[in-house]
């Protein structure tokens, strides 16, 4: 299975930086030469800068309105750019990585997605994209809000991944970016890596491909490892993987339509009794009772890892604070807006025109434009002209 990493963003094409670390094909594109420059695996000639002639190469500072504009203005180089990568052969999926926040990622991704989904139609896209922080304030929510509106009209399915899941890691903040972008990683290179490998049970690439098509709605990819000689229950484990302390999305997993699952690890470990049991659980538990599984024994390994994915999602708690939020504030704003317009109008109701109190042009001496005084002397020297 053929896949290309797009990173859009500051978020996004640090996340695609560390897929180009273990080997994906990558591309990154940008507003800001510097955050490009900062890049370290993605090679110079897949660094794309767009919109300079709208931001010098400084970035659009959260405006997505210029990151959607940066996007079109030079969409046709980022395409060209993309076909040279492809060549003939097909990629199955494209992954665009962003964060919802900001704003290269919020107004160019969307842009993006649509052309691949016309240029590709036989190819997925599937957005995988960083939820604000609460504290990052009402702007990043409203950017949010509006890119998941405008991604679920063309992506396949988005992946949602919620920073907020920070404040379970006591990392200072830097590291704790570093390892919510490593989990995205993480997660979707192991399933990747197990799609089309020989196995007692094999995911192929129509699987995977069937489970991420889900019209627009969300998916989530959970995931749990342990050594091998600390593993008491596998069934447990599986089930920690599509749980909440599992997932980096606070969603309700039983409105899911598709779930997928991987299970690798050392033969003796793989009992069909837990395995079976756990997917049983899994499968009467999501709305669309659709399920298909992977199982990889490997005598080499020394890991239990299992890798969850599920799509159709159409209830997330994290999706949902962040939509309405965005609705509340923009009602508010609106409302304030109007009312403001409708105290300037009345403040400056009946004011006059500066024509109205400064008659006549600068240097004119007419009658109309000279002062009282000056106006009774000519009318008094007139009359006494007619009657001479």
């Amino acid at each position: 299975m053929r896949a290309l990493i797009l990173g859009i963003g500051q978020c996004g094409t640090k996340i695609a930086d560390l897929f180009a670390l273990v080997d994906f094909e990558t591309l990154a594109i940008n507003t800001s030469r510097g955050d490009l420059e900062y890049l370290k695996h993605v090679p110079a000639e897949r660094r794309i800068l767009v919109g300079e002639s709208l931001t010098g190469g400084k970035g659009v500072n959260a405006n997505p309105i210029l990151g959607r504009e940066s996007m079109r203005r030079d969409l046709p180089m980022v395409m060209r750019k993309i076909n040279s990568i492809i060549g003939r052969e097909d990629v199955d999926i494209f992954f665009l990585t962003f964060g919802f926040g900001g704003g290269t990622g919020a107004g160019g991704t969307p842009v993006l997605a649509e052309a691949l989904k016309e240029e590709y139609p036989d190819s997925l896209v599937v957005a995988i994209g960083a939820l604000p922080l609460k504290e990052e304030g009402i702007r990043p929510t409203i950017n949010a809000a509006i890119t998941i509106d405008k991604l679920s009209k063309v992506a396949d399915s988005i992946i949602a991944i919620d920073n907020n899941k920070l404040r379970e890691s006591g990392d200072d903040i830097t590291q704790a970016y570093e390892k919510i972008n490593y989990t995205i990683v993480e997660r979707i290179a192991s399933l990747l890596a197990l799609i089309d490998v020989p196995g007692e049970q094999t995911l192929d690439g129509s699987d995977l491909k069937f489970v991420l098509k889900a019209f627009g709605s969300f998916a989530t990819v959970g995931y749990a490892k342990e050594d091998a000689s600390r593993v008491k229950s596998l069934e447990r484990l599986i089930l920690k993987s599509f749980e909440s302390e599992g997932l980096y999305l606070e969603a309700n997993i039983e409105s899911a339509l598709y779930g997928l699952v991987a299970i690798h690890g050392p033969p003796e470990l793989l009992k069909a009794n837990e395995i079976f049991d756990a997917l049983n659980y899994l499968t009467e538990k999501i709305r669309g009772k659709q399920i298909f599984r992977g199982f990889y024994p490997d005598p080499r390994e020394r890991e239990v890892e299992v890798v969850t994915l599920l799509s159709g999602i159409y209830e997330s708690r994290s999706i949902e604070e962040i939509v309405l939020t965005a609705k509340r504030y923009a009602s508010s704003f609106m409302q304030a807006k109007r009312e403001a317009e409708v105290k300037q109008r009345e403040l400056l109701k009946g004011l006059p025109d500066f024509d109205d109190v400064y008659p006549g042009m600068p240097g004119e001496r007419t009658v109309e434009t000279l002062p009282d005084a000056d106006v009774e002397g000519v009318v008094k020297r007139l009359r006494r002209r007619e009657d001479e």
